[in-house]
């Protein structure tokens, strides 16, 4: 998955795997090049859809899960029944694996936060998968949500998601950019001139859109 705080959750996901020694770092690697490239083909094939069949052809679909099933329609139209089929089938096995993904890793890193901040061993239940606070934290992320449904918009709300989620990619780049260089990395696997160079032009690029972010959010308001 190539997504927004789900990045910082495949540590945990190394964890439960048992992942965790040298050995592994081959299949790590290979693992994120399979992932990031599948990620990359879905926002080019979504890229192509918005341009080919919507903006040149001049249609406007809903907003909303009316608006899936308006491109749904427009595919057919063009390829036949069996594409829009396709693409909807698609499109839900991509938002139900990013739903998956964030309940189950956003609820790792909490439980981890918790063992850590009550200073418990690094292999107890209560920090793991299906401990206490995992299980908390799984049934908090599942019920109030449904409850702001019936809220409709709350503008709060949506303001500190959006500034959390444009703070966050620039966060992971200097944090990553600092791990990776300090002795808590084995030397073979810092991060040499060239990968140096790049995620400093990657931290500069999302602290841009960071405070481009920051800037739409804020103006919503006024």
């Amino acid at each position: 998955m190539g997504g927004t705080i789900t990045l910082a959750a495949y540590g945990y996901w190394l964890r439960e795997k048992g992942w965790v020694t040298p050995r592994h770092m081959r299949v790590m690697r290979l693992d994120n090049r399979v992932a990031y490239t599948v990620t990359g083909i879905f926002v080019l094939a979504t890229l192509v859809v918005g341009a080919e069949l919507l903006y040149s052809a001049q249609i406007a679909v809903s907003t909303g899960d009316q608006g899936l099933l308006d491109l749904s329609e427009v595919l057919d139209d063009r390829y036949g029944e069996w594409a829009g089929k396709i693409f909807l089938v698609g499109f839900w096995a991509a938002a139900m694996s990013s739903l998956v993904g964030v309940w189950n890793g956003v609820s790792l890193m909490f439980a981890d936060f918790v063992a850590r901040a009550r200073k418990l061993a690094p292999d107890h239940r209560d920090g793991l998968a299906h401990g206490r606070w995992y299980r908390a934290y799984i049934l908090w992320l599942t019920f109030p949500p449904m409850v702001m449904m019936f809220l409709g918009k709350p503008v709060v709300l949506i303001l500190a998601y959006g500034v959390l989620g444009a703070f966050f990619m620039p966060f992971l780049a200097i944090t990553l950019l600092w791990l990776l260089n300090s002795d808590r990395v084995p030397r073979e696997w810092r991060n040499r001139t060239w990968s140096n160079v790049a995620m400093t032009l990657i931290a500069l690029a999302f602290v841009v859109l960071a405070a481009n972010e920051l800037w739409n959010q804020v103006s919503k308001l006024v």
